[in-house]
């Protein structure tokens, strides 16, 4: 394999879908988001995407079986509206390779045009050095009608507006809006505030929630409900150690000084 390439096993006729983006990243924010989407409204696979700029090893499996890493394309029929293409996977590009993501997104946008798709949302976490109270949702748009568009929609909800001017958005979350507005594109970027080094569905729960009021659709969130108890109690173990850790060290500094200063 020389190049990406996506393997179809179905070709679905879709009603100008929204294409949705949720792949390994800060807190696995995105990831999380996106397959407790998929699980939820039971979207079915019909593509598979492969790249020799993936990390060069195979996944074990469960069932002892190995599988090269790769992006997965969901579909989801909308009765009551747009249809939606969702893509999750193992991994992303390395962020060392830009040309590598370039391609990548590339061939993404690719497909989904296939299908109609002339929308975009991504999904991800940002991170940040500490949480007051409920992780918030930062919001960046392709442009300012879409960003008024979405304004009343997102009324009401735990959402900011992103304008730290030089701000970046690294990976698949941002080029799929960049290369996607230079196609005529359009779309939105929703980042869930997380501490980033854990498993955070609290902030994937935060996103979801957002983007499906967008979407105009319900999702269940008890099993993510669970999953954010859980991450709550290893960010209290874990903020429990560093207060335990600055502790110890406090004195040992203080000892320093003192002798130092004898």
């Amino acid at each position: 394999m020389r190049e990406t390439m996506i393997v179809v096993h179905e070709r679905p006729r879709l009603n100008d879908p929204i294409f949705i983006e949720g792949l390994p990243g800060i807190g696995l924010v995105g990831k999380l988001a996106a397959e407790h989407l998929i699980q939820e409204l039971n979207a079915k696979k019909f593509a598979d995407l492969y790249s020799p700029h993936f990390m060069h090893q195979v996944l074990v499996r469960k069932d002892s079986t190995v599988e090269l890493m790769r992006n997965e394309f969901y579909y989801w029929k909308n009765e009551n509206g747009r249809d939606l293409i969702i893509i999750t996977g193992d991994t992303q590009v390395p962020p060392t390779d830009s040309y590598g993501h370039f391609e990548v997104v590339g061939k993404m946008l690719d497909f989904v045009a296939e299908f109609g798709a002339k929308e975009i949302i991504t999904m991800g976490g940002f991170q940040v050095p500490e949480l007051q109270g409920e992780p918030k949702v930062l919001v960046s748009f392709t442009d300012l009608e879409t960003k008024e568009e979405y304004k009343p929609i997102l009324e009401g909800l735990p959402v900011l507006f992103r304008e730290d001017e030089g701000g970046a958005i690294v990976g698949a979350a941002g080029l799929l809006l960049g290369i996607g507005k230079l196609r005529g594109m359009r779309g939105a970027c929703f980042l869930g505030e997380s501490l980033g080094y854990i498993v955070d569905a609290k902030a994937a729960k935060a996103v979801l929630q957002v983007v499906a009021k967008v979407l105009g659709i319900e999702v269940d969130m008890s099993a993510l409900d669970e999953r954010a108890k859980e991450t709550e109690e290893i960010l209290r173990k874990v903020q429990e150690m560093q207060r335990a850790m600055l502790e110890q060290e406090m004195p040992q500094q203080g000892e320093e000084e003192d002798r130092g200063y004898l």
